[in-house]
């Protein structure tokens, strides 16, 4: 049976309306701009309404500052010092109102922020980069190590399709961060079957509704649905969307910083697939490891990321680092049971494999 299939066998009808109705019990609302002039209106009486707003240095806080919004807070990292030195700063403009707008990064950050001083949260991600633009929870670093801390929903999310369009590397960095669910689900199964570890139906429908819509994505609107229903799967784990790709992006991303988290996702969905398919011969996963890599390979195909994952593998900075910094995997989060509790990742040769990748 193909990946979609045995997807489609597990996913049910999440319809918009159901989806809709999943928001509205989460206590979540989703507003559409459809033009930048109605967004700038929006960002301008968000401030009226003593909102501050968290952003990084780049594009989102330069457009921020265009637009004439003055309570601004830029990030220099996703970390809980940013954290700390943004809670100084809500609390001397006396703000009521925690706006993230841009990327994960400040997104992250302003989850942590609402969460700890108990203030409203707006998000409002300038693209579609990254399966977390709803999710409570919140990736940082403490220290050199990042961590994953639950925090809260959203009151508010905040799309505008006129910045998505903007950001086509962007919107292909999202698609392969949801097909990365693909193996954190299979994760998902694999510690249930040798640890007995439970298996939530609610947050594993999201979770594999969200690749069913980023699968047959043909338009902006599929990919918004793909990233609502991430965040809903996300509700009290992000295990149903983060698994052993994830931490061995953790292992890459700070020495390939020049490549999106999407991005790195992505190559090491393929990775590991590959070394399912190779090293794990559990039976009553949801997916049959021996096929988990040709039906990714094909998916990747289907959705126009292939391209970029092999221009990734053969870069001269990931070949140079790669082989040393995925030997890592097994290390960066070993509380969460994955291929890396199974699969030493040290006696991996991840540079045989990303030769074999770049083969196919």
């Amino acid at each position: 049976m193909k990946l979609l299939e045995i997807i489609e066998e597990h996913t049910g009808a999440i319809s918009p309306q159901r989806l809709k109705k999943e928001l509205k019990r989460e206590g979540i609302k989703v507003r559409r701009k459809r033009s930048e002039n109605k967004l700038v209106k929006f960002l301008r009486n968000l401030e009226f309404k003593q909102a501050a707003f968290i952003t990084d240095k780049g594009f989102a806080g330069e457009y921020l500052s265009r637009c004439g919004v003055e309570n601004i807070f830029k990030i220099s990292r996703e970390d809980l010092e940013n954290v700390r030195e943004a809670k100084l700063f809500f609390h001397r403009c006396r703000a009521k109102i925690v706006v993230g707008f841009g990327g994960g990064r400040a997104l992250d950050v302003a989850k942590k922020v609402a969460y700890d001083t108990q203030r409203k949260l707006v998000l409002i991600p300038t693209a579609p980069s990254h399966n977390g633009i709803i999710s409570p929870t919140a990736s940082l670093y403490e220290g050199e190590k990042k961590k994953s801390f639950l925090c809260k929903y959203p009151e508010l999310v905040v799309i505008s399709f006129p910045l998505w369009l903007r950001a086509k590397r962007h919107i292909f960095s999202g698609i392969m961060d949801v097909l990365g669910t693909i193996t954190a689900v299979e994760d998902v199964f694999l510690a249930n079957v040798l640890k007995e570890e439970e298996i939530k139906t609610r947050e594993l429908e999201f979770a594999l509704t969200s690749v069913k819509y980023i699968t047959r994505a043909k338009r902006l609107k599929d990919i918004e649905r793909a990233l609502l229903c991430a965040g809903l799967a996300m509700k009290t784990s992000s295990c149903y969307c983060s698994g052993c790709e994830h931490e061995s992006e953790k292992a890459l991303s700070k020495e390939l910083s020049e490549f999106m988290h999407g991005e790195l996702v992505g190559v090491c969905t393929l990775i590991c697939a590959y070394i399912y398919s190779q090293k794990v011969r559990e039976k009553n996963l949801i997916f049959p490891p021996e096929s988990l890599f040709s039906g990714i390979f094909e998916l990747y195909k289907t959705c126009g990321v292939l391209s970029r994952v092999k221009e990734i593998l053969s870069s001269q900075a990931f070949m140079g680092k790669a082989q040393d910094l995925l030997k890592k995997s097994s290390k960066i989060r070993p509380e969460r049971f994955t291929l890396w509790n199974v699969v030493n990742s040290e006696e991996i040769d991840f540079r045989e494999i990303i030769k074999k990748l770049l083969q196919k």
